[in-house]
């Protein structure tokens, strides 16, 4: 049986969730997390999604995302593949440090939004990793963390129109 196929819708989020292999606990290192985190901020410097909510958890990855230049799985390629490719590099290894694929969910309302957002913010904090959520580095609860969140639902940034929802 073959695997169903994203689809782009534009203008909309996507709450997007990926796993590692065996689910091995790669971002407990401080140093893969770091590189994670450089590689979301990469794709959304370069436009390829306005970032909305995420959270990296030890063995998976959440975003809530809005694709810009890229549809979802080219962005979801880019991201495992850049940071695939990093930890090969830097292990002196070869092979996938992810799980194939991924589970994405297009987000049709603010309600569902919130809910995803609240979601993946609290996530940590389920998981007894932080006391609050806003102390998780990792998260866009944590304060230094930007989103375009604002921007998606406000269109405040740098004076551009953004809708929140296409009509």
């Amino acid at each position: 049986m073959s695997r169903l196929k994203h689809i782009h819708i534009e203008g909309y989020p996507y709450f997007v969730t990926t796993t590692t292999k065996a689910n091995i606990a790669l971002f407990s290192d401080t140093k893969l997390a770091d590189s994670l985190l450089d590689c979301i901020y990469y794709g959304r410097e370069n436009n390829w999604y306005h970032l909305l909510s995420f959270v990296i958890m030890p063995e998976h990855l959440h975003l809530v995302i809005v694709p810009q230049e890229r549809n979802i799985s080219q962005i979801m390629k880019g991201i495992k593949g850049f940071l695939a490719r990093r930890i090969n590099a830097d292990n002196q290894n070869s092979g996938s440090v992810w799980q194939t694929g991924f589970y994405d969910y297009i987000i049709d309302t603010e309600e569902k939004l919130f809910t995803k957002i609240r979601y993946i913010e609290q996530n940590p904090g389920k998981r007894r990793l932080v006391s609050k959520p806003a102390l998780y580095r990792y998260s866009s609860a944590y304060e230094q963390n930007l989103t375009d969140l604002d921007f998606y639902l406000n269109g405040k940034k740098a004076g551009q129109e953004c809708p929140a929802y296409p009509e």
